[in-house]
């Protein structure tokens, strides 16, 4: 009888893939899923769609909820496209469709690939069809950068809006054109500048005037509103910018910010040396004359900015607006003289209005001397509660003190966990990187930069391990591994750390059938501190390619050596009732220490006879 899923419809469309055309669009691939689902009688529980998201990051909002609802066995069952629509990452996606779901009890199906995590025969497909995902993508990513600079070097403009005072025209989407609407803003930033007006002051003088801000001026053009919550307030920093950029002198200079990776999509700024400027690519807003004068002005040490004092701000980065929540600015004021001593005034201010005025908050001046007095004063009445009441001020710091151990062991352990976690899918994605080299189904250098990578990421995480370790161990902490370890990497020095710490349980797994751990069980067993064999327990994989003789093998060898062994069955609906009559005797535990043999055990003798 086939199986009733409730099943998550995953579509995903970039701005790469737009250029495909109408066949790879979200709604395109929602209605040929949907009907999917029809035909095969089961039942759609949503859909989880990120429209213009690259496939090379999986921070996305759609696929997180799908993977909680997963998580929450609200579907169990996951239909996409195909593998890209996942991701165009071999090793995220891999994770995914070869851990993530499969531990969720979730089955994953790329419809057009033929890719369905149900039928183990495909497996290696997956994997293939991931490192072509993640190849074009890497290939994609190339040939755009390599137009993009050329398309700089060109002299042509790249970017969503145009600068401040252009256009795009409608002609040539890279030719900037004046915008008449924009322009007499620049022009007069550029006047008040030369009129001897600071930064701020011209921020302050825009919202006064109740001038739009760039970004609004944007909304405007296309007829939406500013639903992001962008600041509709000019400040100093957009002051500065405009004017300190080529482009209103009919220069083009691009290329000053760039991705980390194909991968990694956090903008970064270049190198100076990086940049390309085109000199006269389109007319100018303002005159020659009037952008050296304003560069003048900027150099010039009468009119910039004061040097380092060396003045500390006792409270800086500790203070925020009550209103609006921003930091509170470090000001001095050298016009106010407070005394022979303090030449100058000292101050926080709401840094929001600092920079776009009263129209953005209010100032919430605060003098630092006045702030100093009062916590001060604060500190003194600790001091004197502290000299009278001694013993209660000694059980509350105590106790603070231990709620910050308990959080920072919380925080060391779950790190440990992932690392846990971590340790076996790099070992399996190992061994999959050499089958498929052996088979053929890889070519020998991508197999090559794939151990590479994951050799190194074991490493750095097996290191990390052993630093985690030895601060829990320094601790003292109720430390509990059972997100897992692996016992092959268990020795009398990693062993001994683990006795030095307060160590709960430990948990192993012994997956593979082929492979005999009883040495490095042995090993543990003859060193650990730990005694009790219930906090001794090994995860034992049946159904995974293992017979049933190997099953009974593992656990009868755990149990002779002093472990609680637990069997998990890999897609149980496909498992032989022996091996789920093998899970129901071992993880039953009054059961598993009473009847002492499998064959004695109750369902087992109903069968026989």
């Amino acid at each position: 009888m086939q199986e009733n899923y409730i099943v998550g419809i995953y579509a995903r469309l970039s701005r790469d893939d737009e250029r495909a055309g109408e066949s790879v669009s979200i709604e395109n691939q929602k209605e040929m899923l949907s009907r999917y689902v029809r035909e095969q009688g089961w039942t759609l529980y949503d859909y989880y769609c990120d429209d213009g998201v690259s496939g090379t990051t999986f921070d996305r909002p759609g696929l997180n909820r799908l993977v909680q609802d997963a998580t929450d066995h609200k579907i169990n069952l996951v239909l996409c496209k195909d593998l890209s629509r996942l991701g165009r990452d071999y090793t995220e996606a891999g994770k995914y469709t070869d851990f993530m779901f499969p531990s969720l009890g979730c089955r994953f199906i790329a419809l057009n690939d033929g890719v369905d995590t149900l039928r183990k025969n495909n497996e290696m497909l997956v994997i293939l069809k991931n490192v072509m995902n993640d190849l074009y993508a890497r290939d994609t990513s190339s040939k755009i950068k390599a137009v993009k600079l050329s398309t700089f070097k060109s002299g042509k403009y790249v970017g969503c809006y145009a600068p401040l005072g252009y256009k795009k025209s409608e002609a040539d989407k890279h030719v900037l054109e004046i915008d008449p609407v924009t322009a007499p803003v620049v022009r007069h930033i550029f006047d008040l500048r030369l009129q001897g007006y600071g930064f701020r002051k011209i921020a302050l003088q825009l919202n006064a005037e109740k001038v739009p801000a760039p970004r609004s001026f944007y909304y405007m053009a296309e007829g939406r509103e500013n639903l992001r919550g962008e600041t509709p307030f000019w400040n100093d920093v957009t002051v500065k910018t405009i004017l300190r950029n080529e482009v209103y002198i009919g220069h083009m200079v691009q290329n000053k910010t760039g991705t980390v990776s194909y991968k990694n999509h956090k903008q970064v700024s270049k190198p100076e040396s990086e940049w390309i400027k085109v000199e006269n690519t389109h007319k100018p807003l303002i005159s020659q004359e009037t952008w050296d004068a304003v560069q003048r002005m900027d150099n010039h040490p009468a009119r910039g900015r004061s040097g380092k004092s060396g003045t500390i701000a006792l409270f800086g980065g500790l203070l925020r607006c009550m209103d609006c929540g921003s930091s509170m600015r470090y000001m001095r004021d050298y016009r106010k003289k407070v005394s022979e001593k303090e030449p100058e005034y000292k101050a926080y201010v709401c840094n929001r209005y600092a920079s776009g005025g009263k129209n953005a908050c209010s100032s919430h001046y605060i003098n630092q001397k006045v702030l100093t007095q009062i916590v001060m004063t604060d500190i003194r009445c600790k001091a004197m509660w502290a000299q009278n009441s001694r013993e209660t001020l000694r059980t509350q710091l105590l106790a603070r003190e231990q709620s910050a151990s308990v959080e920072r062991t919380r925080t060391l352990q779950a790190e440990l966990n992932a690392i846990g976690k971590r340790l076996p899918e790099l070992d399996k994605l190992i061994q999959s990187a050499y089958e498929d080299k052996v088979l053929g189904r890889i070519p020998e250098s991508v197999c090559v930069n794939l151990l590479n990578q994951y050799e190194a990421e074991r490493r750095e995480k097996q290191e990390r391990r052993k630093e985690l370790t030895e601060q829990l161990a320094a601790s003292r902490a109720l430390v509990d591994f059972t997100q897992g370890l692996d016992i092959r990497l268990t020795n009398p020095d990693n062993i001994a750390l683990l006795n030095r710490g307060r160590t709960k349980a430990v948990h192993f797994a012994w997956d593979n059938p082929e492979e005999d751990l009883t040495e490095h069980f042995k090993r543990f067993v003859a060193h650990t501190a730990i005694r009790s064999d219930r906090n001794r327990r090994v995860y034992v994989l049946t159904n995974y390619g293992s017979t049933h003789e190997q099953d009974l093998y593992r656990v009868n060898t755990l149990r002779a050596l002093g472990y609680d062994p637990y069997v998990m069955i890999y897609e149980r609906p496909t498992a032989p009732k022996i091996t789920r009559h093998l899970q129901r005797w071992v993880n039953n535990k009054r059961i598993f220490h009473t009847v002492k043999d499998f064959k004695d055990y109750a369902p087992m003798k109903k069968e026989v006879h």
